[in-house]
């Protein structure tokens, strides 16, 4: 074979991998992977230009879709190139405050289009984002850390949104951090020092306001689990799991709790493949939260 023709061959063999990048389409895998995950005040532990540690583990992951809390200090611009440093071309940040530290807005990024964006900041404290990808419905939040009574109010609009919403029967996904407890988990919770460190916490800052006539409080998830949503977490692990604290010491509970979600809508239910918590070696220490991680089988 001769160069010019072997020249030729490559070039269209590039051709040919570029297009099928280019049209890589979300109708084209049978199942999608998704990761919530609370990075603790912009990554501020990742001290490396660009965040390289958090990219390189999320290059590992390979994620189809990864909901970001606390990304406190991009922009962007800077979302853009972070996100298709791990391979995803899509990125949507729900409000830019760089030189806020307590702005906490969450993102989405994604390998496929993220289309039909809603950023609701109104009558929240950390706000909601929401958008398509495909015929799902994402809808990423960090509800109110202070006021139980807040997020209940927050929960509600987000539950209100969903049903008076032009598909309120759809393939919806809600992620993110809630600050609230599952009333799945009140076993653990009735066995542990929960409560009491919550007590000593109220005492310290009296701006909290977390429990309810002394008492853990449930009402929030409780609601949407009665508006038909499931805590995908539970479908696969009946155990209680933790998501907080980290190996990272922080100043939110000694006692192992629950904070980060993934709910989805009954038609998605029976499509749920594998939930976890991810603990590694990264997750031990580059955050307070531990990501979820989700499965599911793609029936577009």
């Amino acid at each position: 074979m001769n160069k010019s023709k072997s020249k030729l061959i490559a070039f269209m063999s590039s051709i040919i991998l570029c297009s099928s990048s280019v049209f890589a389409s979300i109708e084209d895998v049978k199942e999608l992977k998704m990761i919530s995950y609370n990075v603790y005040n912009g990554m501020k532990l990742d001290k490396s230009d660009g965040k390289h540690k958090f990219i390189e583990w999320a290059k590992i992951q390979d994620a189809d879709i990864i909901a970001w809390q606390e990304m406190n200090f991009f922009t962007r611009d800077k979302l853009e190139k972070f996100a298709a440093s791990y391979g995803h071309k899509y990125a949507v940040l729900l409000k830019e405050s760089p030189d806020d530290p307590a702005s906490f807005p969450v993102a989405i990024t994604s390998k496929y289009p993220i289309v039909n964006v809603n950023k609701v900041v109104d009558n929240l404290w950390h706000g909601v984002l929401y958008a398509d990808i495909g015929n799902y419905h994402f809808v990423v939040t960090h509800m109110n850390p202070f006021w139980t009574a807040k997020r209940i109010d927050e929960m509600n609009l987000i539950i209100d949104s969903i049903k008076y919403s032009r598909d309120p029967k759809g393939k919806w996904i809600i992620a993110g951090d809630l600050n609230s407890f599952s009333p799945a988990d009140k076993p653990a919770y009735d066995k542990s020092n929960l409560l009491n460190d919550i007590k000593e916490k109220e005492k310290q800052r009296p701006i909290l306001e977390n429990l309810v006539n002394g008492q853990l409080n449930y009402t929030v998830q409780q609601n949407l689990i009665d508006a038909g949503f499931i805590d995908v977490l539970k479908i696969k692990n009946k155990q209680f799991i933790a998501t907080a604290p980290t190996k990272v010491f922080y100043d939110q509970s000694s006692t192992p709790l629950r904070y980060d979600y993934i709910y989805v809508s009954p038609l998605l239910e029976k499509n749920v493949v594998n939930v976890k918590v991810i603990k590694d070696e990264f997750t031990d220490n580059y955050s307070d939260h531990y990501p979820v991680q989700m499965i599911i089988k793609n029936n577009q």
